[in-house]
């Protein structure tokens, strides 16, 4: 996203917390050793890449971003990135064992998250598992400027996931609400 491209200095010193930790380290936890993930929305790398990284997967990371990306590239040189729009990032069918997107799908439109999810569905393997975040309100709101920087977040509610996900040969295995208010939403690729 090019509003990221403006403040990447002043979100890679602000997103270094532990916001999605625990739920990524659960996720990495549950994968077989040396498993293949897709860090959609990677962003800096920091900390959720580092954490796929400490538990033996394998990442690749896509973000839109050629200034967080470059970040990324700073903190792990050897893992393979690609600059592009997840909705339309060239993907190998079935070559992932899981793929996470943090903060990311909230900033496409409805239409272009149905292609994001349409697109990740393609690249799981049979079984895998899809953690991500959102809203779970259906709607389109301005959100609160980062850095003077103004930003516009969509989201479906939790039975409109359900459904999107269904249409993609997901399922919504469950939700959960962090203590900072982040909504988490793992699904499962199904056969």
């Amino acid at each position: 996203m090019h509003e990221y491209d403006l403040i990447a200095d002043w979100y890679a010193s602000h997103r270094a917390g532990r916001m999605g930790v625990p739920e990524v380290t659960a996720l990495a936890a549950s994968l077989p050793a040396g498993a293949s993930v897709l860090d959609v929305g990677c962003g800096t790398g920091l900390p959720l890449t580092r954490v796929l990284l400490e538990h033996g997967c394998h990442v690749m990371g896509v973000d839109s971003s050629r200034e967080l990306l470059a970040r990324f590239q700073a903190n792990f040189p050897l893992v393979p990135v690609r600059c592009a729009p997840i909705q339309s990032c060239e993907l190998q069918e079935q070559a992932f064992d899981a793929a996470i997107a943090w903060g990311v799908l909230f900033h496409l439109s409805h239409e272009a998250q149905e292609q994001a999810i349409s697109n990740i569905a393609r690249a799981l393997k049979p079984g895998a598992a899809f953690l991500f975040t959102s809203g779970d309100a259906h709607g389109t709101i301005d959100g609160e400027p980062m850095n003077g920087v103004p930003f516009r977040y969509h989201s479906y509610s939790v039975d409109g996931y359900r459904d999107l996900l269904r249409a993609h040969g997901l399922t919504l295995d469950a939700t959960h609400t962090d203590p900072g208010g982040n909504v988490y939403f793992l699904a499962r690729k199904t056969g």
